[in-house]
């Protein structure tokens, strides 16, 4: 089940997770979505929805973020802006240089549109995706020399819901969004994911384990990389 439209909220998307213990409600600007466990049947995804609706009614709407000209947009490892040189141009462009990243919106386009804000986006995430394809790599193989630990692979990818993961095998998936986040934070995802190649669980010698590569502060890091959040973030992750 991937979703299903109610007369009263619209469309609502409907995502499964192994690790959701209870079902989870988003309202955005034109959507609800729903993260709920994986055990939960279509029925109960239904009655469980119909318990929950008068509060979901009440939540207040995301307000849409777009990206303009006057948008200044900071990653781990580059600023972002817009530009609107191109006259005769029907193509956006992308320049990334000096820890500059400069995406042209010719100017006869309406920036705000929806076709041209989907683009904006495409050509932002592909700036991501060489960033982290350059720099995680690199951290993950530091901290691992660091530590004594050994790694198989190391992947990235463009997941919206989880930062990283680890699998039996010990390969480490980073996600590209981890470049909108502090280093600190990039540092504590990856130390938790390579803490992973020992314990695979989040059991009690997990957390002893990690606490001991990050200084004592596991537990806080962990909240702040859970709360992290910024609009520029969601934008890209709608």
């Amino acid at each position: 089940m991937n979703g299903f439209f109610d007369k009263d909220l619209g469309n609502v998307i409907v995502k499964k997770n192994s690790r959701a213990k209870k079902m989870i409600v988003r309202r955005k600007s034109n959507q609800i979505q729903i993260t709920v466990p994986n055990s939960l049947s279509k029925r109960e995804i239904l009655k469980h929805f119909e318990k929950l609706k008068p509060q979901i009614l009440a939540l207040p709407a995301t307000e849409v973020v777009k990206i303009t000209e006057q948008s200044k947009i900071k990653t781990f490892t580059f600023d972002a802006t817009i530009s609107r040189k191109s006259i005769n141009s029907d193509k956006l462009s992308l320049s990334l240089k000096d820890k500059a990243l400069t995406i042209d919106v010719p100017s006869h386009y309406n920036i705000t549109a929806k076709n041209v804000q989907s683009a904006i986006r495409r050509l932002f995430i592909h700036a991501l995706r060489l960033e982290a394809k350059r720099v995680l790599p690199g951290k993950v193989i530091f901290f691992a020399k660091k530590w004594n630990l050994n790694v198989a692979e190391i992947k990235i990818n463009s997941s919206k819901g989880r930062w990283g993961s680890c699998s039996n095998k010990k390969n480490i998936n980073l996600s590209l969004f981890l470049m909108m986040l502090p280093e600190y934070l990039i540092d504590y995802v990856v130390l938790h994911e390579l803490a992973h190649t020992i314990e695979l669980n989040h059991s009690k010698k997990f957390w002893e384990l990690l606490d001991v590569f990050c200084d004592g502060k596991a537990a806080k890091l962990n909240q702040e990389s859970k709360n992290w959040k910024c609009d520029y973030l969601s934008y890209l992750k709608q």
